[in-house]
């Protein structure tokens, strides 16, 4: 009997713990069928073999030992070559249905790009698609798994996250579900990298997933997630893989996506644009005269059969029609608009649409924006020279996530910005002094730009501990958490925006140990060409309550993308703070992996 098989400890999810004890990663004893199964995995594979001859009691049909885990039943019955004429009658009518149902015949794994507003989804996700008996996608199966929460406020689900406080769930339930919710509710790209897994493989991932139904483990933010705990299916479907033991202390979704790709398990890559992006696609290619018509045809001002008998050219129409097709869609699914409403305006929308026929290859000019794992890393260590009022210092950053606004794009939501535990240190030679110059323990920014059919707040959030100048001209380490909310317009290329803001310090420093201001942020951020981004900023910070002074800070900020993982980046820095000024000047090179 090969106690030690790696394949055994696959499908009760074992590994070493820091003490170089075998535990499970399954916290739910229900998954267990010996009381010392989550720690002795010879254990959990004898009380299985016996379990396997016991007969089958009428009123728990189900909860035999070869209904509940079909995967390890068939993995000891094939290695210890059991004759199964000689064990018990089993019927596992609802695992047959399920079969009957999925019919699993090949495996999809789909990544979800970040979605800013959605604490669970800041740095993405991905889940499996079991592809069936249909065509087409949509109709298969995902299996997902995530925190079972409400929690809509990003810290604490952070703070609950990290530390393991909520319960993981997998999940299986139809594509076309997670389709909508990523897609149209919550304006994500999607990206579908069919796996080369075979009918038998997919069928063996298939059985485990059946055996992980109901089974809660502690879900932690960085390591035991949505991404490492698919990492266990896709080797339950095929033993000789290993994507489990290379990971590092954290994973993020597109490290998963990279470790697959890396493993050889891709085939080919399919891009699913977001209602959303359909939407910024076609208004951008309208001028205004069709801008204003779409939107009375989206209000209802003008009839889509008025809109066909215009002067307006064939092109035009199909532009307006589309738009107006989708952003319905778009505000029905966000429950602006009633069911029946919807379905009767869809179709009068189609009907007219229908009349225009097809259009040519090309027409709605939808960039893909390149696939995710082929971007950078989420993973950055910079290293540089600088100037501080005269004072030259070497900086050193390391950020283990994720991507910041002059990051390069590619495989991360445009105007997004998620710095997490961004270390930043500076050595001043001349003063032979080492400082902690920032430390962001969370870091974000929304920038959504505006149009004229959808209409997104763009707000920010940081906290942590920065150096800050006070009125002796030295600066000091202070604490500070800097919520703020605006608008942002323009497209990928060139973003402009504006935020109303808060901003708290605390510190010994200060008289009565804080000060509370209130103040604007304006910026630019564009890309010029398509390896070099710059961000051109401006704040203003009124502190009025506690030690009541003003803050003030230009800085214009560029990187030049050298590769997918390294580039330079230089900063200038001009500030006020009390009746002080300071520049500051930094010259980085950022390596990613």
């Amino acid at each position: 009997m090969k106690l030690k098989s790696r394949y055994w400890r696959i499908l009760l999810h074992y590994k070493q713990n820091i003490f170089n004890n075998t535990v499970s990663l399954i916290d739910d004893q229900k998954f267990f069928l010996s009381e010392q199964g989550k720690t002795d995995p010879a254990n959990e594979l004898e009380a299985t073999l016996t379990g396997l001859f016991q007969s089958q009691e009428e009123e728990k049909t189900e909860e035999h030992v070869r209904c509940r885990f079909p995967a390890r039943s068939k993995w000891l019955i094939d290695t210890l070559s059991i004759d199964q004429t000689i064990l018990p009658p089993v019927v596992c009518q609802e695992l047959d249905d399920a079969l009957e149902h999925v019919k699993p015949r090949s495996t999809v794994l789909i990544f979800p790009g970040n979605h800013n507003n959605s604490p669970a989804s800041m740095f993405g996700h991905t889940l499996i698609s079991i592809e069936g008996q249909y065509d087409s996608r949509l109709l298969s199966y995902a299996i997902n798994y995530a925190a079972h929460t409400d929690e809509t406020n990003g810290f604490s689900y952070a703070v609950k996250g990290i530390f393991g406080l909520y319960p993981g769930y997998y999940s299986l339930l139809p594509y076309y579900v997670k389709v909508r919710e990523y897609n149209d509710l919550e304006r994500r790209d999607v990206w579908e990298y069919e796996l080369n897994l075979s009918k038998e493989e997919t069928l063996r991932m298939t059985l485990h997933i059946w055996e992980l139904r109901d089974m809660a483990s502690e879900y932690f933010f960085f390591d035991e997630n949505c991404s490492y705990n698919l990492l266990f299916l896709l080797e339950s479907g095929r033993p000789n893989l290993n994507l489990t033991d290379p990971c590092r202390p954290w994973v993020i979704p597109i490290d998963t996506v990279r470790i697959v790709e890396e493993a050889g398990l891709v085939d080919q890559v399919s891009y699913r644009p977001s209602k959303a992006t359909k939407i910024q696609a076609l208004a951008q290619q309208m001028d205004r005269q069709e801008t204003l018509t779409a939107l009375e045809v989206i209000d209802q001002q003008l009839s889509a059969e008025q809109l066909i008998q215009s002067d307006l050219s064939r092109e035009a129409k199909i532009r307006i029609l589309d738009v107006a097709a989708e952003t319905l869609e778009f505000r029905y699914y966000r429950e602006d608009v009633e069911r029946e409403t919807y379905r009767k305006r869809s179709l009068t929308l189609l009907k007219s649409r229908s009349q225009l026929g097809q259009v040519e290859e090309g027409f709605l000019d939808l960039t893909d924006p390149g696939r995710p794992d082929q971007g950078h890393g989420s993973n950055r260590l910079a290293l540089g020279p600088g100037l501080w009022d005269n004072d030259w210092y070497q900086e050193l950053r390391i950020r283990p996530a994720y991507h910041n606004l002059l990051d390069a794009d590619q495989g991360y939501l445009p105007g997004s910005q998620i710095d997490f535990a961004n270390l930043v240190l500076r050595l001043f030679p001349e003063r032979r002094k080492l400082q902690l110059q920032r430390l962001d323990l969370i870091n974000i920014v929304s920038l959504s730009p505006r149009h004229a059919f959808y209409h997104p707040v763009s707000w920010k959030v940081s906290t942590g501990f920065q150096q800050t100048i006070f009125d002796d001209r030295d600066d000091h380490l202070v604490y500070q958490l800097n919520p703020g909310g605006g608008f942002t317009w323009g497209d990928t290329q060139a973003m402009y925006y504006g935020m109303v803001e808060t901003d708290l310090l605390l510190s010994g420093r200060y008289r009565d140990n804080f000060a509370l201001g209130l103040g604007a942020t304006v910026g630019l951020l564009a890309s010029p060409l398509p390896d070099w981004k710059v961000h051109l900023s401006g704040r203003q910070i009124w502190y009025e309550t506690g030690d009541q002074h003003r803050s003030m800070e230009i800085s214009f900020k560029q990187n030049w993308r050298l590769s997918a993982n390294s580039s330079v980046e230089l900063d200038l820095n001009r500030q006020r703070s009390f009746s002080n000024y300071i520049t500051d000047t930094t010259l980085l090179f950022n390596l990613y992996w």
